[in-house]
């Protein structure tokens, strides 16, 4: 049977994880169920990069965040008010692949791409971490199962910067990357900017 010639989408045998823990204070409300057309930031993003995956889960911080059901394993932090950490400690505890790339629910400019070359490039060390002008970005990495005992000893001794956490870890740092792919959510200007922005099919695609 013939068959449409489409862009080729690489399954990889790895876990994504969308951190959506967070308390969304400069935005006023909850960023994983603001609206993206017919479905929910959080949706939008998980599907995005979904396909690439052979498991999808949701990290919430507590079970309250949880306002709608969604389709993909859910877990909760550990440690409450921990911020992202916690929520890898979850995913990577919870995970049924040795690695977990981890994507902050806020952040839907991130493309299948970004996510292979990252979970590639953390073959053999902890980490794979994107690095932008110096800056690390740990909310959008991939991270092995060998990663998990620093991140558990971060959170236990209450050191909750998530970009420490690569000093005790072997990182594969990722650079030169295009620094529009990092863009988050922070306001309500960010979300009406992506909004319009997915109106016009523009700075969305991958």
């Amino acid at each position: 049977m013939a068959r449409t010639a489409g862009p080729m989408i690489v399954v990889m045998q790895a876990t994504l994880l969308v951190l959506a823990g967070g308390d969304s204070r400069r935005m006023g409300r909850t960023k994983a169920w603001l609206e993206v057309g017919e479905t929910t930031l959080l949706r939008w993003v998980a599907e995005r990069l979904a396909p690439a995956f052979t498991e999808v889960m949701v990290s919430f911080a507590e079970p309250e965040q949880v306002e709608q059901l969604v389709p993909y394993r859910v877990v909760f932090d550990r440690k409450p008010s921990a911020g992202p950490l916690a929520g890898l400690e979850a995913g990577l505890t919870a995970a049924r692949n040795e690695v977990v790339f981890a994507v902050a629910c806020d952040m839907p400019y991130v493309t299948p791409e970004l996510a292979e070359m990252a979970v590639a490039a953390s073959s053999g060390c902890d980490a794979a971490i994107p690095r932008l002008d110096g800056r690390p970005e740990p909310a959008c990495a991939a991270y092995r199962k060998s990663a998990l005992p620093a991140i558990t000893r971060a959170l236990d001794a209450d050191r909750l910067r998530a970009a420490e956490l690569a000093e005790n870890l072997d990182v594969a740092w990722l650079e030169g990357l295009d620094t529009d792919l990092f863009r988050s959510l922070n306001t309500p200007d960010d979300y009406e900017r992506f909004r319009r922005e997915l109106g016009r099919g523009d700075n969305c695609g991958g």
